[in-house]
């Protein structure tokens, strides 16, 4: 991991990051990892979603793509055999936050399943296959997650 990575995985580096797509847009990080997996840099948002069992707000940055006129995130966490907190705490909670390009949006969450999942996921490998590798890592099925915007 190169040393910008590790600043940037750092408390601080991602508190910085979360700032920095609430308030212009972009992620740093998403640009670096895009960069060395080998990928053109997707847009990024900031998701707020509520910890399952706490309560308390928690933010993810994350890479979103628009499929079918449907906005999605994924749940992949690199290939490792649990979903991300954040897949967690919107199962329970899916009332979230999303600020995309600098807009707050109130949004309700969803996990695709059958077809629809399966319709999106070929496109979304299309478009970013390092999501086919994660896949291949795990016996987990990587949940694909539709926000629905408010409004």
């Amino acid at each position: 991991m190169s040393l910008l990575m590790k600043i940037l995985m750092s408390p601080s580096g991602l508190s910085f990051d979360r700032a920095l797509v609430r308030w212009t847009g972009e992620s740093l990080l998403n640009r670096v990892f895009a960069r060395q997996a080998g990928f053109a840099p997707q847009p990024a948002l900031l998701l707020e979603t509520r910890g399952r069992r706490s309560g308390t707000a928690r933010q993810a940055v994350l890479p979103w793509f628009r499929i079918d006129g449907k906005l999605m995130v994924v749940g992949s966490k690199g290939g490792m055999p649990t979903d991300p907190a954040w897949v967690s705490n919107l199962r329970e909670h899916p009332d979230v936050t999303v600020y995309i390009a600098r807009k707050r949006h109130d949004a309700r969450a969803r996990i695709a399943t059958g077809e629809e999942r399966a319709a999106l996921w070929t496109a979304l490998t299309a478009r970013v296959p390092t999501y086919a590798h994660y896949q291949s890592l795990t016996t987990r099925e990587i949940p694909v997650v539709i926000l629905e915007l408010a409004g």
